[in-house]
C-alpha cells in the first residue's frame, strides 16, 4: 500500500469506523487488527473531545456534560481538524450547535459558543504593527485620509441577541446565579480583542461596527470612513480614539 493510500485509509477509518481498507496493513500480535486500530480511534475522539471542552467550557456547562459529549463527537466526525493547533479547533462548532434541531429554542447557546471562540482567536492572534496616535499626529490633516490601515487580527466582532457576556461572566463562578440575567433577545455587537496581554470585551455601537468591519480588508483611513459612513468629525474622532486605545488598526504589510 502506498503511503498516500495508507493515510487515506487511516483517515477514513478514524471518521467512519470502517476498517476494511486499513486492516490488511496492520501487524497483529497480542491484539488483532481491529483491537489495535480501535485504540487509535478512541484516542482520536477523546483527544478532540477534550480540546472542545477546553475551548468551550461555558457552552459545556449550558448544555450539560452528556449532551455536550454527544454533540462534540458528531461534530468531530463531521469536522475533523484541518490544522495541527488544537486551540484553533472548533471554529465551526458554534454554527454546528446553531443548526442542531434540539437547540432551536435555545439560540443563546450557539452565541455563547461563538463568544468563547472569539476569545480564543483574539488571545492567540499574532502581534502586528499597529497604527498609533504618534503616527497620525506626525501627519498633516490633508494626509490622514491616505493612511493605510487594516483591522487587527486580534479584533473579533460578534453579533448577538442573547446576553452572552452576562452568561459567560456568571459561569465563571462555581455556582452560577442566572436569576438577574434578562434572556430576552436584544440585538447588539461585541468587540473581543487583545490590545496587549489581556483580553478586552466591550459593546460596540452601529457606527463603530460599520467602520471596523469596513477595515477588514486593507484600505486607507479615508476609504474606510467613506465606506462605513463615519465621515462626520465627531463620530470619526470617537471611533479612531477607540481604535487607537485598543490597537484595532494594523499597518498593512
Amino acid at each position: 500500500m502506498r503511503l498516500a493510500d495508507l493515510q487515506g485509509a487511516y483517515r477514513h477509518y478514524l471518521l467512519t469506523g470502517e476498517s476494511e481498507r486499513l486492516a490488511p496493513a496492520i501487524v497483529t500480535d497480542a491484539f488483532d487488527s481491529a483491537e489495535r486500530i480501535g485504540i487509535y480511534r478512541n484516542n482520536f475522539l477523546i483527544g478532540l473531545g477534550e480540546a472542545l471542552k477546553a475551548n468551550f467550557p461555558v457552552t459545556q456547562q449550558l448544555l450539560g456534560g452528556a449532551f455536550f459529549e454527544q454533540a462534540a463527537r458528531r461534530y468531530i466526525l463531521a469536522h475533523p481538524p484541518r490544522r495541527p493547533c488544537l486551540f484553533e479547533y472548533g471554529a465551526e462548532f458554534p454554527d454546528y450547535l446553531r443548526d442542531l434541531p434540539e437547540l432551536s429554542a435555545l439560540p443563546y447557546i450557539a452565541e455563547v459558543a461563538r463568544f468563547e471562540f472569539a476569545r480564543i482567536t483574539a488571545y492567540n492572534a499574532p502581534v502586528e504593527r499597529y497604527v498609533t496616535s504618534e503616527m497620525l499626529g506626525s501627519l498633516s490633516p490633508d494626509r490622514l485620509d491616505a493612511v493605510p490601515i487594516r483591522l487587527a487580527r486580534h479584533a473579533q466582532i460578534i453579533a448577538a441577541t442573547a446576553p452572552v457576556l452576562d452568561l459567560w461572566s456568571a459561569h465563571q463562578a462555581p455556582d452560577p446565579d442566572l436569576s438577574a440575567i434578562n434572556i430576552n433577545p436584544q440585538p447588539h455587537s461585541l468587540l473581543v480583542c487583545r490590545p496587549d496581554r489581556t483580553l478586552v470585551v466591550q459593546e460596540l455601537d452601529v457606527a463603530a461596527v460599520r467602520f471596523l468591519s469596513a477595515a477588514r480588508e486593507a484600505a486607507t483611513l479615508g476609504a474606510v470612513a467613506a465606506q462605513s459612513g463615519a465621515q462626520d468629525d465627531a463620530t470619526l474622532s470617537r471611533i479612531i480614539a477607540l481604535a487607537l486605545a485598543l490597537k484595532l488598526m494594523a499597518v498593512p504589510a
